[in-house]
């Protein structure tokens, strides 16, 4: 008998061109796509998108394709937090995408960035664990000038202005993120004053992941925001799917001059 040859690797578990994550079909992925957190986000997407197509679901990766203005675009949805959205861009890469545009929602510092505002990060604070096997140090890792520049002429389009900030992702939603627990009262009141000493404007889960993989792995990339909530006036918005659906025309807008130029 002869020793069969493995269908997978385990340092390269990939079978037939498809991915061990992303629910491909195998078909090559359009250079750009848009990455919303929660999957449901990626049904929204369907009433700006033309001829949107779901090709898959795995986990908490959810993927589709269709085109605005005459481009095709990707959108996958990454779940929570940097490992699962590594996982993603890594994938999604080899797959064929250039362009990653995290679409997602924040809650701002200052009370000046009000509840149903759009944002974009034009630099990420380094606070999370996957993004530092990709990127050492501790300098904010800036946007791609030409996905940031592509964002603010694509909301100018809709009539948008948006709001650049920096922003700190973190790997905790509650005391990271200076929600006061029981008995941690303490810990999340030094991580809140920690986070204003450090300049962020905002906090979410997956920029700066988004960023530093993206980077590393020589890919555009960028991120607009919707503001869901506020630190300072403790404001949060309840039904934020009206301010998403206005992200995501300026994201799609955005990608369709993105996939034009790359």
């Amino acid at each position: 008998m002869t020793e069969e040859t493995p269908l997978r690797s385990a340092s390269d578990p990939w079978l037939d061109g498809r991915p061990p994550h992303i629910p491909t079909d195998g078909r090559t992925l359009p250079r750009v796509c848009l990455l919303p957190g929660d999957p449901a986000r990626v049904s929204l997407a369907s009433a700006v998108l033309e001829d949107f197509e779901l090709i898959g679901e795995k986990r908490e990766y959810r993927l589709g394709v269709g085109r605005f203005a005459g481009q095709e675009i990707a959108i996958c949805s990454t779940g929570i937090g940097g490992p699962s959205t590594e996982i993603a861009i890594v994938e999604l890469s080899r797959l064929g995408v250039t362009t990653f545009i995290r679409v997602g929602g924040m809650g701002a510092i200052p009370a000046g960035i009000v509840p149903g505002s759009i944002t974009s990060v034009a630099s990420a604070l380094r606070d999370g664990g996957t993004a530092r096997f990709y990127a050492k140090g501790d300098e904010p890792i800036p946007a791609h000038d030409e996905v940031l520049d592509a964002l603010d002429a694509a909301a100018a389009t809709h009539g948008e202005a948006l709001t650049p900030i920096t922003v700190m992702s973190c790997d905790s939603y509650y005391v990271g993120e200076g929600r006061s627990l029981p008995g941690l009262e303490k810990a999340a009141e030094e991580r809140m004053a920690d986070v204003l000493r450090r300049g962020a404007d905002a906090m979410d889960m997956e920029c700066e992941t988004v960023f530093a993989v993206a980077k590393a792995l020589g890919r555009r990339y960028g991120a607009v925001l919707a503001t869901h909530g506020n630190r300072a006036t403790d404001e949060w918005l309840e039904d934020y799917a009206p301010v998403q659906q206005r992200m995501l025309t300026i994201a799609c807008e955005a990608a369709a001059m993105l996939s034009v130029e790359g």
